[in-house]
């Protein structure tokens, strides 16, 4: 085995540079880092004392987890919100002008999108469930009708009970949207049920 241990060289290497020891053949040298390997690996330690006084220590700012139950309690809050402001438009004007209410209607159409389109169709013209773009209804085409089948479903029939996956605001916003499609005569499904006529 070979050694040097006072800074004296070996030899030099084309590549790997100055080698400083030699043992069973292996030889070893001894160059510096690359400054900037060095510079990303104290600047990730700085970084990692820097988040744990920002986030553990002093609380200056919040973890994602923390951001996230944040987030996901000021949408509830929204959504609250925005059913007792459908409620009492609903109240005032009667659960019918739900379908000219712009805000609720576009809401209804997304939750219909990703709802009720595989069985109602994109448009509402009926696929395995029925047309609703029509002017016949098989559980009564009266807004409260209507709020009522989205909310308890109708079970026979296939319809699942959406009130309490969607809740007030999200079956609010449905019945808007459906409201809003009634009597569009959407080419699609055949029509089922009694023809409902608007008081």
């Amino acid at each position: 085995m070979s050694d040097v241990t006072q800074g004296h060289v070996l030899r030099k290497d084309e590549i790997q540079g100055d080698i400083l020891h030699e043992y069973d053949g292996i030889e070893e040298a001894d160059n510096q880092l690359p400054l900037w390997w060095l510079g990303v690996f104290f600047g990730t330690i700085c970084f990692g004392i820097a988040y744990w006084f920002a986030h553990h220590e002093y609380g200056l700012r919040q973890l994602p987890g923390e951001r996230y139950a944040a987030a996901v309690k000021e949408e509830q809050f929204q959504a609250e919100k925005q059913a007792k402001a459908l409620a009492a438009a609903a109240a005032e004007k009667g659960l019918d002008s739900l379908g000219d209410n712009p805000d609720a209607v576009a809401a209804g159409a997304a939750t219909f999108k990703g709802m009720c389109a595989a069985c109602h169709g994109e448009k509402g013209e009926g696929k395995i469930g029925p047309n609703l773009t029509d002017n016949q209804w098989i559980h009564g085409g009266g807004a409260e009708d209507i709020k009522k089948v989205i909310e308890t479903g109708v079970g026979d029939k296939g319809m699942p009970a959406w009130g309490p996956i969607l809740g007030a605001a999200g079956v609010q916003q449905a019945t808007a949207f459906v409201l809003s499609i009634r009597n569009t005569n959407v080419a699609g499904k055949e029509p089922q049920g009694e023809v409902y006529k608007e008081p």
